[in-house]
C-alpha cells in the first residue's frame, strides 16, 4: 500500500455513550437490564456465529457489511462495564477483535491511498468521526469498539498490535496535522448539519478525545509501543509535538504529547529504550522545539514530557 508523504516522512481515534462520552466510561444514564443485557449478548453471539460460518460464502464487501451491523449492539452492551468483563461474557472475543482490527486497518488504507496528505487526512477524519446519528456512524462506531477493546488488557492490545491497529493510528494522527480549518461559520450550523446531532467542531473534539483516549491504552502496554518502534512510526510521535502546525490542529499536539507520557510512564521496555538513543528521537525533538517554538506554553508542555522521557 503507498500512503502519503508528509514533511519527507513515508506515511500511510468509543461508540461513545450519551453526550459524546467515551466508551467505558459512565455517563450516568441507566444502564442495560440484565434481561436485556442477555438478550443483547445472545443476538450478538448469533450474529457473530452467522459471520463466521455463514450459510454462504459471502463476498469481502458483504462480511464487513454483517461486521458492521453489530458493532452499535456490541457498544451497547459492553459500554458500561469493565474491559475484563467482555473476554467473560463474549467468548468470541479474541477473533472478534482480530476481524474489527484488520477491518479499521483497511478503512485507514483505503482513503490514505493514492491521496495528497491532507485529503487522506480529511477522507480518514470524516471517516472516524461521527456523522448524524452514533449508531450509524460506521467508522466512529468502529474506532469505538477497539476503544472498548483496549480497555480489556494485554491479552486483547496483543491482537490488535498484531494487526498493526497502533502504527496505522499513529499514523493517521500524524496526517491529521494537515487537516484544513473548519468550514463552520458565525451564522450557525450549515444546511447539512441542521439535522446532524453534532456541529463539525463537536465532532472534530469528540475524535481527538477518542483518539487520545484509545492510543494512550494502547501505549500503556509494552507490546504496542515496541510495534510503533518496529514500524519506525514511534519517532513520528516526537515529531509531531515538535513540528508547525496551524492553531485549529493543536488539539493533536496535545494528543501527542499525551500518548508520549503514557509511553515514558508505562512502556520503557529495553528495545525502546534503545529506538529512542539510536534514531536520536528526543534530542531532535527538543532541537526542533527551541527552533520553532522558542517561549510557546505547548512547548513548555511538550518538553516537560521529552525531559520525563529523557529522564528515564
Amino acid at each position: 500500500h503507498s500512503f502519503p508523504t508528509r514533511r519527507s516522512s513515508d506515511l500511510f481515534l468509543g461508540g461513545s455513550g450519551g453526550n459524546g462520552q467515551p466508551p467505558g466510561e459512565g455517563n450516568g444514564e441507566e444502564g442495560y437490564r440484565p434481561q436485556q443485557e442477555l438478550l443483547g449478548l445472545n443476538h450478538l453471539k448469533k450474529l457473530y456465529n452467522e459471520y463466521c460460518n455463514p450459510a454462504h460464502p459471502l463476498t469481502a464487501a458483504e462480511r464487513e457489511t454483517r461486521l458492521y451491523a453489530m458493532l452499535p449492539l456490541f457498544c451497547k452492551i459492553f459500554n458500561s462495564v469493565p474491559g475484563s468483563v467482555i473476554p467473560e461474557k463474549f467468548s468470541d472475543t479474541n477473533s472478534f477483535t482480530q476481524a474489527t482490527s484488520k477491518l479499521l486497518v483497511t478503512e485507514v488504507r483505503r482513503r490514505a491511498s493514492n491521496q495528497s496528505t491532507e485529503a487522506a487526512a480529511t477522507s480518514i477524519a470524516t471517516f472516524l468521526e461521527v456523522d448524524g446519528k452514533e449508531e450509524t456512524s460506521r467508522g466512529w462506531m468502529l474506532i469505538s469498539t477497539l476503544n472498548l477493546l483496549a480497555a480489556e488488557g494485554e491479552q486483547l492490545v496483543e491482537v490488535m498490535t498484531a494487526a498493526s491497529v497502533p502504527s496505522t493510528l499513529v499514523k493517521c494522527l500524524y496526517l491529521f496535522f494537515d487537516l484544513p480549518g473548519s468550514v463552520e461559520s458565525a451564522a450557525g450550523p450549515t444546511n447539512g448539519e441542521a439535522d446532524n446531532e453534532f456541529t463539525q467542531r463537536e465532532r472534530r473534539i469528540l475524535l481527538q478525545k477518542m483518539f487520545m483516549q484509545i492510543l494512550m491504552r494502547l501505549c500503556s502496554h509494552v507490546s504496542a509501543v515496541e510495534e510503533l518502534a518496529r514500524k519506525d512510526d514511534l519517532t513520528l510521535l516526537f515529531s509531531a509535538i515538535s513540528s508547525v502546525s496551524a492553531a485549529h490542529n493543536a488539539i493533536w499536539r496535545k494528543t501527542s504529547s499525551d500518548v508520549l507520557l503514557t509511553v515514558s510512564r508505562h512502556s520503557l521496555s529495553q528495545p525502546i529504550i534503545s529506538y529512542l538513543h539510536n534514531k536520536g528521537c528526543i534530542a531532535l525533538c527538543v532541537e526542533n522545539m527551541q527552533k520553532l517554538f522558542s517561549d510557546g506554553p505547548e512547548t513548555n508542555r511538550s518538553e516537560e514530557h521529552t525531559s520525563e522521557l529523557q529522564s528515564r
